[in-house]
Formats: C-alpha cells, structure tokens, sequence
C-alpha cells in the first residue's frame, strides 16, 4: 500500500493546495480587476493550467482505483477508504471546470461586470478555493481530538458556545427592541445607544458606540446597521429599509424585534441538531478509540495465540483481522474520514453564534433558493401594508442581503415586475414560491387581505421546516445508534466465535 500512501500524499499536501491556491487567484483577480482587459496570452495560460489540473485529477482517480484492484490487503479496507477520496478528486475536477468556464469568460462582453451566471460561479470557485487549500489540515485534526480526556473539553466547550450563541441572539432582540422605543416615542438614537453601550461588556459595547457614531454623522439606520455587521439580523436590516422607503421605520421595528424574539424561543427550546451533532461525535470518538486500541494492542496477540493452537480463523474473524492490520498500516489515510464529525460540529457552532442569515455561503444557498422565502414574503408583506409596491422590497433585498444569489433573484423579479410580469409568477419562475404558494398569494390580493396571507404562509414555511428539521433529528438518532451498535456487535463476535472453536478443539 505504499504507493496508495504516496498517492495520498501527493494529493493532500500538492495537488489540492495548487489547486485551491489557483481558484482563489482567479476569482479575486476578476472580482477586483474585472474580467476585460485581460492579457489573451495569460487567459489561455490559466485555461490551460486548470485543464491540467483537471486531468491530474482523473489521473489520480485513475491510479487509485489501480491500486485498490490490485490490493493483496483487504478488500473491505481499501473499500472504506477509496470512496471519500474519490470525492475529493470528484470535488477539484468540478471545480476546476468551473475555473475553464470563467476564464473562457475574460474579454467577452462588453459590460464591465460579469453575467449573473458567471458571477453564481465565482462565489462557487472561492468557497471551494478555501476548502482544498483546507483540506490538509484535516490529517492532523484526528490527532488533536484522539486523547479521551479532550472529550470533556470538546463538550464543555460546546456547552459555552451554545451559551454564547443564545446571548448574542438575546442582544439582538434587545437592540431592536430599543431601537423601536426610540423610534416610536421620538427620541434621539445617538444618546439612547451611548447610554446603552455604558451596560454591555467591551467587545459588544465597542460596535454599539461605533453604531451610534454613524447615527451622529446622519446616515440613515438601515446604512448604519449595514455597516456594522453582527448587531442584528440581516432580515432585520432589509426590513428597516423597506420602513425608511414607505415611512413605517416604527411598524418595521417592532415587527423585526417580534421576529427575532421568537427565534431567540425556538433556538432554546429547539437544539437538538446541535445535540445530535455532539452525540454522534462523542460516541463515534469513543468507539472508534476503543476499536483502535484493540486493533493495535489485542488482536496481534489474539491472532499469535491461535496459530500457536494451529487453530483455523472464522472467515470473519480474518475479515476484522485484515482490516485492523490495513487500518494500523496506513492510519494516516483515514484521518481525514475521522475528522468530518468534527468538522460538521465546529460548522454548526459557526451557523448558530453568527446566525445562519448573516453568513455568506453563496453556493450553499444557491442550491436551497427557498430558504430566505419567509423573510421575502414577510418584507413583500411589509411593504404592502405600507401602502407602497412590492418593488420597493425586492430593491431592499437586492441591496442589503448579504446572500449573492437572493441579491440576483430579487434583482431578476423586480425587473420581471417592471416590465409587466405578476408579482407571483415572478417569485414562482424565480423558485422563491411554489405553485400553490404563487395560487394562494394570486387569491389573496383579489380577496383583499394578502399581507395577513403572506405574513402566515411565512410562519407556515418556517413551522414546517422546523418541524421536517425535528423530525429527521429524531429519526436520524436511532439509526446511528443501530449502526454504531451493529458495528460494535460485529466486532465483538468476530472476536468471540474463535473463542468457541478453541473450547471445543481443546475438549
């Protein structure tokens, strides 16, 4: 296996660096310079360097799968090793077509900005630019986690920063809370915030004082906010723009501060994704440190007293035995399988402390377009209550969402609507709504309460995907459970079955 071995190392310490190293370039080359202008001779250069890159990623594939059919070693082994790594070649071969399809881009058009298409494709090329150039660092994430007494410290510091997420979400809904006070009694934001700031702790109290200095210059709220990301929701900031465009800054206060305060009630009284997440990595750690151990230390010397009775291996037995002897044999390739537990956990943490809608993860959401549907319905609703066009939320949205892709389908319905198209139509050819959801809005505005309609089919989607979240927890829970048991089970009685042969041979 050591030619698996170095094809391994080739792959994580050259080829998915180079090639993150290079999409990075290439999008932040573009996104700073533009994409006219460029140099023909260093167009095809970078063209052809990423088609190389491609074919070395076929190549790799190529001799992997090689290498594992000729395996002498076990099959099962090599098995449970091949499949992660072929989508990690699978990942960079895609990525790297991306970066041909953008760079075939240079010098064609004559605008100064990329088409929306292209632009979709450059968030892409960055956010997976950053996870090759990562990828090496996941050999030595196991390492760090593997001692048992971190476990403690693992979920300890889970605890804290769950703590420190539900605080931050708290100090959002008090914000927005003062600032609808102030709002509606008329009273200065400057003062209010500086007195405000004087009862928090130094880090929070240094963005609410720079806040408050970007009141005292004059901007409007919805600038200010936007400018000093981390104090409230992006949705919130949306929809305070929407109430400074139709004059309801007070109405539009109170409803984001009312949202954020039922998201503060269902993030602590439903955290059972973070639960399970902690749960599977903790009971996965454990298991694994175990099986590790007596595949290291006892089953050599199970094996040994056997031969020494000439007594002949179960065939599962031989099964568990070639495959701790190829697991000790090559440890180093499996690190990175073991470190995506904790990986999908220190993610998680991420999403909840800053808030899943003030992250930019462009590609993600690019492929879940309904997931800002609740709020687009919520400022869509907003505006009209306001007696103002629903455009007036869709240029919001377009201006201040931090999300690329909702920016380019908010953009995409205003100017369906402008140019005469429905309303819902637009939202239904823009994946925002669905059929039935487009039908429902239709009947709404004929009827004469479609603010209300929309407001509740924004709680109706948030409730059911709550919901579908809960359950999928839920059932997701036992079957790990049945698995990790199965494997344990397993295990056990490869050990086992040979300890009976023995008793009988030796009576």
């Amino acid at each position: 296996m050591e030619s698996l071995g170095l094809i391994f190392c080739l792959a994580f310490f050259a080829y998915f660096p180079i090639a993150g190293v290079s999409s990075i370039l290439l999008a932040r080359r573009i996104k700073d310079f533009g994409h006219q202008g460029v140099n023909p001779l260093i167009k095809v250069c970078w063209i052809l360097f990423s088609f190389f890159l491609m074919l070395c990623g076929f190549g790799l594939t190529g001799l992997s799968i090689i290498v594992i059919l000729f395996n002498k070693q076990s099959s099962l082994g090599a098995l449970l090793l091949v499949i992660p790594s072929l989508i990690l070649y699978l990942v960079t071969i895609f990525q790297e077509l991306q970066c041909i399809q953008v760079a075939s881009a240079l010098n064609q058009g004559e605008e100064y900005d990329l088409p929306e298409r292209l632009q979709m494709k450059i968030q892409s090329i960055r956010i997976f630019g950053w996870i090759l150039v990562g990828l090496p660092s996941l050999i030595f994430l196991p390492i760090l986690v593997s001692f048992l007494p971190l476990l403690l410290a693992c979920l300890v510091l889970s605890s804290l920063i769950n703590i420190f997420s539900l605080n931050k979400r708290a100090n959002e809904s008090e914000l927005l809370w003062l600032l609808t006070l102030c709002v509606e009694k008329n009273i200065p934001l400057g003062p209010e915030l500086d007195a405000y700031a004087e009862t928090q702790t130094r880090k929070y109290r240094t963005k609410i004082e720079l806040l408050s200095s970007r009141m005292y210059s004059g901007i409007s709220l919805s600038t200010a906010l936007s400018d000093t990301p981390g104090l409230v929701p992006q949705s919130a900031v949306v929809a305070i723009r929407i109430g400074e465009e139709s004059n309801t800054l007070g109405i539009a206060l109170r409803d984001a501060a009312v949202q954020s305060s039922k998201y503060l009630k269902n993030e602590s009284g439903n955290p059972s994704g973070t639960y399970l997440a902690v749960y599977v990595t903790v009971i996965g750690t454990i298991l694994f440190s175990v099986a590790g151990f007596i595949m290291y230390w006892i089953i050599p010397k199970f094996k040994k007293i056997f031969m020494d009775f000439g007594t002949e291996l179960p065939p599962m037995t031989l099964t568990v035995i070639n495959l701790s002897e190829f697991i000790i044999a090559n440890f180093f390739l499996f690190l990175p399988v073991f470190s995506v537990p904790f990986t999908l956990l220190i993610l998680i943490h991420i999403g909840n402390y800053y808030g899943w809608s003030n992250l930019r993860v462009p590609h993600f959401t690019g492929w879940f377009p309904r997931l800002n549907t609740p709020d687009c319905l919520r400022q869509i609703a907003q505006s009209i209550s306001a007696q103002q066009q629903p455009q007036v939320a869709l240029s919001s949205a377009s201006q201040y969402h931090l999300w690329s892709d909702v920016k380019i389908r908010s953009r995409l319905v205003e100017t369906s609507v402008n140019q005469g198209e429905n309303l819902w139509k637009s939202l239904q050819n823009a994946k925002i709504i669905s059929r039935s959801e487009a039908a429902l809005c239709d009947t709404a505005e004929r009827v004469g309460n479609l603010p209300e309609v929309l407001r509740s089919l924004a709680f109706t989607i948030e409730q059911r995907r709550t919901r579908k979240l809960k359950v999928l927890a839920d059932l997701l829970k036992p079957v790990v459970v049945c698995f990790l048991g199965v494997v344990v089970g397993l295990f056990v009685i490869a050990l086992f079955i040979p300890m009976i042969h023995l008793i009988f041979d030796l009576s």
